[in-house]
């Protein structure tokens, strides 16, 4: 939508300031991720908690409750692999 702006009755005392512009407004909004799209981002496979609920496949709020309420798969393993690493010094540092 393309109009015209008058703020201040067309008139302004600001030098190289033009009160009459030209206005584009746009129409944006935010899109939801999908389901898939945040176990892709956790770590999970794809539809991973698409469990089946009662013979049907399960809706997207417990999914996305699931996903909310879970830990990302890269970030755990990561913090074994420490876990693992700093066990290790402590074994050699003791022997």
């Amino acid at each position: 939508m393309v109009g015209r702006s008058s703020r201040g009755g067309g008139q302004t005392n600001s030098p190289g300031h033009n009160a009459d512009q030209q206005v584009v407004a746009t129409a944006s909004a935010v899109r939801r991720l999908t389901p898939r799209e945040c176990e892709r981002l956790q770590g999970f496979p794809d539809d991973y908690t698409m469990v089946p609920h009662r013979g049907k496949p399960m809706a997207d709020g417990p999914r996305y409750k699931a996903l909310g309420n879970s830990m990302a798969v890269p970030v755990m393993r990561w913090i074994g692999e420490r876990i693992t690493a700093v066990e290790a010094m402590k074994l050699r540092q003791a022997a």
